[in-house]
């Protein structure tokens, strides 16, 4: 039990997994443990049967973190097989007088920069684990909150479900722990600081953790889920000139390149004007209004295809125009990962350009959508499987609906935005984002 006594401060985070970087065959690799830090984090652990390069681990360079690694030492001299995370583990025979030795030689490759050659990547996001920098980071947080309580919210403060949240449910949002009664239809920052402000109560470091999120019926009866305040925060915040994000109560540094070259990237991506939404209005409820105001829109959320092979049914678009944009719509504060939806746009494009028979699908339902509103004249927007499909044609819009006009969107999100943009280019569509700005009654 001796380690329950080590200060943990005193711990060089990551020395194990840079002395892997550092001494591993980049051809040779065996293990990786990954985690992908989003408004829902995924770790996994990716093993393989011989010596791979990293491209066999399926690695996102922009996304994911690795915390662990194994594999086979370009030197065999150094050991026949190492792992690391922040111990390491090193295989090699010797005799006990020689460990003080070996000791050294390991301190020595930690201390070099041989990783930067294959691996120089894994600086771009790393998992912040210094308690005195986390503290600072965490009385930011705070002043954040207490910021939001005085003026609202902020840019750089916003609450998202930590797990996929399912709509369909329709429950509704409590926060707990400090003896407020009110329910809300769904989880944002302006209704937790009403709440608080309602109270009386000043936000306090303890209130991370003693405060829960739960989903709860008309009677505020719990029906689903239940977490802890700082798991369901993201906020983004800035010490010694880096950039420091908070995702599923991790805290995340970022390189500086990056942070600026994916806000960059969105704010050079082309704006598509969309109307207000409403003050209540759900998702469905926009997509149907205004489609039903607009002679030039089709509204086909929920109008589901089912490609050949594929797992489940999927949305072409949640809106179609008449100019071909197809557009997926979400509501910031009801979607538990905006990533999500940049995921349905590309999934949507690849269908409709690889899968021809799928097109004849589209139109099946434009057709009954037409017949239901009266409308006319949207047959030829989608081709038929025989006809010409000109990818070139069609625009990918990613519409947000939020409840105050913002310029960016969390760092993780803007990430994934990049990512499908990409996606979109390679495939020959164009992309535009829209923001919906929520009309306050």
């Amino acid at each position: 039990m001796g380690h329950t006594k080590l200060n943990i401060d005193a711990v060089e985070q990551d020395f194990g997994l840079r002395v892997v970087l550092n001494s591993v065959d980049p051809e040779r690799l065996r293990s990786a443990d990954v985690r992908t830090p989003d408004e829902n984090t995924i770790s996994r652990r990716t093993q393989t049967s011989r010596g791979s390069d990293q491209t066999a681990f399926d690695i996102d360079v922009e996304r994911d973190l690795v915390r662990g690694l194994a594999g086979v030492p370009k030197n065999a001299e150094f050991g026949s097989n190492v792992a690391g995370t922040d111990s390491l583990t090193l295989t090699r025979s010797l005799a006990i007088d020689e460990l003080p030795a070996v000791c050294a030689e390991v301190l020595d490759v930690y201390q070099r920069l041989d990783y930067k050659e294959s691996f120089a990547w894994v600086d771009q996001i790393r998992h912040e684990r210094n308690q005195s920098i986390i503290d600072v980071l965490n009385d930011k947080l705070v002043q954040a909150f207490r910021k939001a309580q005085a003026v609202g919210s902020t840019d750089s403060l916003y609450l998202a479900f930590p797990v996929i949240y399912d709509p369909e449910k329709l429950a509704k949002i409590a926060y707990t722990g400090f003896r407020s009664l009110r329910i809300h239809q769904d989880l944002d920052i302006d209704s937790f600081v009403e709440d608080l402000n309602a109270r009386g109560r000043e936000f306090s470091a303890e209130d991370l953790v003693k405060i829960t999120v739960c989903e709860v019926d008309d009677r505020r009866n719990q029906t689903a889920g239940k977490w802890k305040l700082r798991d369901c925060v993201v906020f983004e915040t800035q010490y010694m000139g880096l950039r420091y994000v908070l995702s599923s109560g991790r805290w995340y540094k970022v390189d500086a390149d990056l942070a600026n070259e994916v806000r960059e990237f969105f704010e050079r991506a082309s704006q598509f004007p969309l109307p207000f939404a409403e003050e209540d209005e759900q998702e469905c409820e926009y997509n149907e209004r205004i489609a039903h105001t607009d002679s030039d829109l089709i509204c086909l959320d929920r109008k589901l295809i089912k490609p050949a092979g594929a797992r489940s049914p999927i949305e072409i678009c949640d809106i179609l125009t008449r100019q071909r944009h197809l557009i997926h719509v979400k509501d910031e504060v009801s979607s538990s990962k905006l990533s999500h939806l940049f995921n349905q746009g590309t999934v949507s494009a690849q269908v409709l350009a690889n899968e021809a028979c799928c097109r004849d699908l589209v139109n099946e339902r434009i057709s009954i959508e037409q017949q239901a509103s009266g409308k006319a004249g949207f047959e030829g927007v989608i081709p038929q499987s025989q006809a010409e499909f000109k990818r070139s044609d069609f625009t990918v819009v990613y519409a947000v609906i939020t409840k105050a006009k913002r310029d960016s969107l969390p760092f993780f999100s803007l990430v994934s935005f990049r990512q499908a943009a990409r996606n979109l280019e390679g495939l020959g569509f164009r992309f535009a984002f829209g923001w919906i700005e929520r009309r306050k009654g």
